[in-house]
């Protein structure tokens, strides 16, 4: 299983949900360690790239959260290779996370003129930018395996008084507030993947609300 590191989680915490879920079951399934380089991505950045031959457009699918670059790793998490071909491995656990998830997932690795190995993308056709803007700032986003701070915090205290795992509320979402997470969304007819977006944050609420 693939962990990925605290700036990784951070680079991601703003993709689009679709996409954010398939790079937390792909790291469950890939055999090929990997970190995040970059998710969300400003203009101002984009335009710094191209000047410098690093993409070829100003329409990428960074600048609304629908694209993410991951690099391949040693067995310890450390270090960046490049052998395209640890790419494809990351590539078979990426598309086999979107095949169980049904999302419609691309990979620069595919482009026949400019290969890209550690990008990914979810399609226009399924996914248009104009209708999946990136979250709006103080909006609380999802939590995941990796997340910390006071709203994990708050999540822990939340799982705790409602009897969902012995969890000492230290604001890291480890391994034991991962399986409170799981255990409550599969009490609650939810699909028990782990992550707080906003179907399990609402059953919180109301669960809360109801004790």
């Amino acid at each position: 299983m693939n962990i990925l590191s605290a700036r990784s989680c951070r680079k991601i915490e703003d993709i689009h949900p679709d996409l954010l879920q398939v790079v937390l079951l792909a790291c469950e399934l890939t055999e090929q360690p990997f970190q995040v380089s970059e998710g969300l991505r400003t203009l101002d950045r984009q335009k710094k790239l191209l000047k410098r031959g690093a993409t070829r457009t100003l329409n990428s699918r960074h600048l609304t959260g629908h694209a993410v670059d991951l690099y391949a790793t040693e067995e310890d998490g450390t270090g960046a290779l490049w052998q395209f071909a640890l790419y494809c491995d990351i590539a078979d656990a990426m598309f086999a996370a979107a095949d169980q998830l049904d999302v419609d997932l691309k990979w620069g690795g595919n482009w026949p003129k400019f290969r890209d190995g550690p990008h990914f993308y979810l399609s226009r056709q399924r996914y248009p930018a104009k209708k999946e803007a990136p979250a709006h700032a103080g909006e609380v986003l999802s939590l995941f395996a990796g997340c910390s701070g006071d709203v994990v915090h708050v999540l822990q205290q939340s799982l705790r008084s409602l009897g969902f795992g012995n969890i000492e509320p230290d604001g890291d979402f480890g391994p034991r507030t991962r399986s409170a997470v799981k255990t409550f969304q599969q009490q609650h007819g939810l699909i028990a993947d782990g992550i707080v977006g906003p179907q399990t944050r609402k059953a919180l609420q109301q669960a809360l609300q109801q004790k």
